[in-house]
């Protein structure tokens, strides 16, 4: 008996040994790796602020491409359903405005004469409370003609970025059909009696077919603008429309975000120039939220040893977590840019 007491502690101290043991190794290889972290160079791994300013020389006219805007809008008939071909999966629109790496939502609202000329004004919101005009569009019946002009902001594109063409106001009942299926009130004609659509979305409060989707690289968005015919299209503003005297008002025409906007623009207002310098100066020394980068260096290492007990976007941000309540769909991100979506 004496013995195998004797023999049971031994084992318990040469357990305990061990586990110390094993907490001081763990320990010391965390050290290693915070140091290796700090005297790796900078050229090993791109750093956030590194990223931030190339963001700013994207142009962000290369998110929307005008032509593709004007070869959809003979696909639909209404403002409702225009907004929601922009803003769904594989869509023309991978504008990212203010730089989160993801597709900003754009919001579509209706105006002028239902009967006889319709306009569709398209902005975004790069943060809340900003608004920044992206396009004016014009619809103008001619007979059987539906005329189409296509006008992008001069901030973004400059001074006469204009296209023209044209389509039959009553659509294929084909098309109705298929663009039916993806739940949108469809209307036959540009001209049927309806009520003007204004977009009932604002920041951070999108519909349930927005997915806040990862901007694509170029070679992609051009595969993708592929899918529609723009050899008909025409550069300048519609004759027909310059000829004509009816005449309706963009509410938005002209409106520009002060700040939130970090891609680079043709005509940027005074405003804008100082919050992309004031706030790449900030980046390069750690402001606007940002560590120096020694810290981020840091985070970076700890992020990883952490990723299997939080999640973390493939783009820097952090997953959306989703809840249900009766039907309805709330997200969150971390970006803070878009940060839920609920309702059908």
């Amino acid at each position: 008996m004496l013995f195998n007491k004797r023999i049971q502690g031994f084992v318990m101290k040469a357990i305990k040994i061990a586990v110390i043991m094993i907490l001081i190794l763990n320990v010391g290889y965390a050290l290693v790796s915070w140091v290796s972290s700090e005297e790796r160079p900078s050229g090993s791994y791109k750093q956030p602020e590194l990223l931030e300013t190339q963001q700013v020389e994207a142009a962000a006219s290369e998110g929307l491409d005008l032509l593709a805007l004007t070869a959809l809008v003979k696909e639909i008939r209404s403002g409702q359903e225009l907004e929601r071909k922009l803003n769904e999966k594989d869509s023309i629109n991978n504008l990212d405005l203010n730089g989160d790496n993801k597709v900003d939502y754009i919001n579509v609202k209706e105006f002028g004469d239902v009967e006889s000329k319709i306009g569709y004004s398209l902005t975004v919101e790069p943060v809340k409370g900003e608004v920044q005009e992206l396009a004016d569009i014009t619809v103008e019946l001619n007979a059987e003609k539906a005329e189409i002009q296509v006008i992008g902001n001069e901030n973004i594109y400059g001074d006469n970025a204009i296209y023209n063409d044209w389509t039959p106001v009553e659509r294929e009942k084909s098309t109705i059909q298929q663009s039916g299926s993806h739940g949108v009130s469809m209307h036959t004609s540009y001209f049927y009696p309806h009520t003007l659509w204004v977009s009932p979305w604002l920041f951070g409060l999108y519909p349930p077919y927005y997915g806040f989707y990862p901007v694509i690289g170029p070679r992609m968005y051009s595969s993708r603008l592929s899918r529609y015919d723009r050899s008909s299209i025409n550069s300048g503003r519609n004759s027909y429309q310059s000829r004509s005297n009816r005449s309706i008002q963009n509410p938005n025409k002209g409106k520009t975000a002060k700040s939130g906007i970090t891609r680079s623009l043709k005509k940027p207002t005074a405003t804008q120039k100082q919050f992309q310098a004031t706030r790449a100066k900030n980046v390069k020394s750690g402001g606007f939220g940002r560590t120096s980068r020694s810290t981020t260096s840091r985070a970076l290492t700890s992020s990883r040893s952490s990723s299997t007990r939080s999640s973390t976007s493939r783009f820097g941000t952090s997953r959306t977590s989703r809840s249900t309540f009766g039907g309805s769909s709330f997200r969150s991100s971390s970006s803070g840019s878009r940060s839920f979506s609920f309702g059908k």
